[in-house]
């Protein structure tokens, strides 16, 4: 949460943020006016309902139709498209403001809407919450605290992280590791963040209760209906071979649109002994260590619900996203009003190619004179 202090073991440096200050007050006051006028909670509340059936309806119609149907070559095509948008944005456009609280006041409503990250993307929604809600939110790019920028031995993604030869190469090969990210989580990833207790620098606890039959539930509901079922209808290969095709694609997408946001030249980096020796607010340090991409953008906003205004959902991950472009404008305003850095990328090819430098720059800084002219 804002303000917090990581629970970590004794020997590591704990980081916190600096109270005070009147950037985020006056920010909320003036979103939370804004949002009172007419009916802009309700609209937005609205607009994010409409979401969930359209997303989950999709999933469920394309793989009836794969299963019961059994369509040729082509309609084949055209279910696993939909299975592949439908689960796309479930992952964008329910589960993730559901796992944010965004979705109802009362906790286990938002976490029975967020259990469709288990039982339509096979990852664990107790653990999503500690590793990006807690690891990546309350820390972001804080070097040894936020786990999306843990890629070490495989990539460079902070100033802090060591150097290796094979990182003057990353800005090639990490598309490709990109394709693997969802894979991990739905086969093993989740299990291995819960055998070694933490993600990032923040504990994790295997659940008890409902919270472990959710888990395990959840698992065992996606392993059956993404490849169980279909393999009694169709040969295993065939099955397996759509089930990593489509795993791929989503993660490509999704671990694209949070590195857009965060793993470009404009953020900013930190490392706990950054932060001990020069105190900053949350607020300040979500916005500098943020980018917005694409903003005009309405078929990208819709389709990655809202996270291309990724600078709003930080400061407001509560809020619903579908009021993200309602409330940037007054975003932007206050950062510049209290001197803090708000960085919008215009296009996505202009994001892009910030990611792209800046894994290559990272990759070659810090490596002998003679591997860095290549």
């Amino acid at each position: 949460m804002p303000g917090g202090v990581a629970q970590v073991a004794p020997e590591e440096p704990k980081v916190s943020f600096a109270a005070g200050g009147s950037f985020l007050g006056d920010l909320r006051a003036e979103v939370d006016a804004r949002l009172s006028v007419g009916h802009a909670r309700l609209r937005g509340s609205i607009e994010l309902y409409a979401k969930a059936p359209i997303a989950i309806g999709l999933v469920a119609a394309s793989w009836a139709v794969l299963v019961f149907v059994r369509p040729g070559w082509a309609g084949v095509a055209l279910s696993l498209a939909g299975i592949g948008l439908g689960v796309t944005l479930v992952a964008f456009c329910v589960q993730h403001d559901a796992n944010h609280g965004s979705y109802f006041r009362r906790r286990g409503g938002n976490h029975l809407v967020g259990w469709t990250s288990d039982l339509v993307l096979g990852i664990s929604s107790y653990a999503w919450r500690v590793k990006h809600n807690v690891a990546h939110h309350t820390y972001t790019n804080v070097d040894g605290y936020d786990d999306d920028i843990a890629q070490v031995p495989f990539a460079r993604l902070a100033p802090s992280q060591p150097t290796r030869t094979w990182y003057r190469f990353q800005h090639v090969y990490m598309w490709a590791l990109y394709s693997l990210m969802a894979l991990r989580w739905q086969l093993f990833g989740d299990a291995l963040y819960f055998r070694r207790g933490s993600i990032g620098m923040s504990p994790l606890r295997f659940p008890e209760g409902w919270s472990r039959a959710g888990l395990l539930l959840g698992k065992a509901f996606f392993l059956t209906w993404a490849l169980a079922v279909p393999m009694l209808v169709y040969p295993w290969w065939q099955v397996v071979a759509a089930f990593v095709g489509l795993s791929m694609a989503m993660s490509v997408v999704m671990a694209v649109t949070f590195q857009l946001a965060h793993v470009v030249e404009e953020a900013s980096f930190a490392s706990a002994q950054d932060l001990g020796a020069d105190a900053r607010t949350w607020a300040a340090h979500q916005v500098e260590t943020t980018v917005d991409f694409c903003p005009r953008n309405k078929v990208l906003t819709w389709g990655l619900g809202g996270l291309n205004f990724q600078i709003e959902h930080h400061l407001f991950p509560r809020l619903p996203h579908t009021l993200y472009p309602l409330i940037a404008p007054i975003v932007e305003r206050h950062c510049v009003r209290h001197g803090v850095r708000y960085t919008t990328q215009p296009s996505l090819r202009a994001a892009l190619g910030s990611h792209f430098r800046y894994l290559r720059e990272l990759g070659r800084a810090g490596l002998r004179a003679e591997l860095e002219m290549g």
